[in-house]
């Protein structure tokens, strides 16, 4: 189902990629209240007490500002994160499911996307972007990959890239039932601090859909 291009390793040593399988879930729904507050509440108590440049220092969010700052740009999870703790931002969602994605990514700080299984076609592989790679970004709007930037692709083209984002081609919709979800892990990252992000987005995905199936939980590097 999926494989790391060796282009990768070299360039990125020791890069990681979660792979969360699931089938049968709903698209709608909503977390529990008691479930948005505590991880509400945690991030507050986490980092409500630093400014920009200590949160830059903590784990896993420092992997993700040296990966950044090579393509001179900054983690944008760590401005959703800053938006969060001034009480700027919702995690409510029309979707249950890109809810709990999200509520999993500022829980663990680690960049996720989400595609339909049904849109995809396998396997796939993490790859480096030639900089010549154009994709519908899942705003609609026509992207350009980022030379050197890492980027996951099925058998048709790219489906999401760190510096560009997901596509429109495989977005989570209203008809998605079956789902994976992809966690961009740069150097610096453990595979058990990824899985057990990985289990959390699980158990708030079958809090959703109780009679949702996992096929595949997997930590690839």
């Amino acid at each position: 189902m999926f494989s790391i291009d060796n282009n990768i390793l070299a360039s990125y040593p020791s890069t990681k990629m979660g792979i969360l399988v699931m089938r049968g879930v709903s698209y709608s729904g909503s977390c529990k209240e008691s479930e948005i507050t505590a991880v509400i509440d945690g991030l507050h108590q986490k980092y409500g007490h630093l400014d920009r440049a200590a949160l830059k220092e903590l784990h896993p969010i420092g992997a993700y500002v040296a990966y950044y700052k090579k393509f001179g740009s900054s983690y944008h999870l760590l401005s959703q994160l800053e938006s969060m703790l001034k009480g700027k931002k919702s995690v409510h969602s029309e979707s249950g499911l890109l809810q709990a994605m999200f509520l999993s990514e500022l829980d663990g700080m680690l960049l996720t996307a989400g595609h339909d299984l049904s849109k995809l076609q396998l396997p796939l592989q993490l790859k480096i972007a030639t900089g010549a790679e154009v994709y519908q970004s899942i705003s609609g709007r026509e992207v350009t990959a980022v030379q050197n930037d890492m980027m996951l692709c099925d058998q048709t083209g790219t489906i999401s890239s760190i510096l560009r984002g997901p596509d429109y081609r495989s977005r989570i919709t209203e008809a998605t039932t079956d789902v994976l979800f992809s966690i961009y892990a740069p150097p610096g990252i453990e595979a058990d601090y990824i899985e057990k992000n990985l289990n959390k987005l699980e158990n708030r995905i079958r809090s959703l859909s109780p009679s949702a199936k996992t096929e595949l939980l997997q930590i690839f590097s």
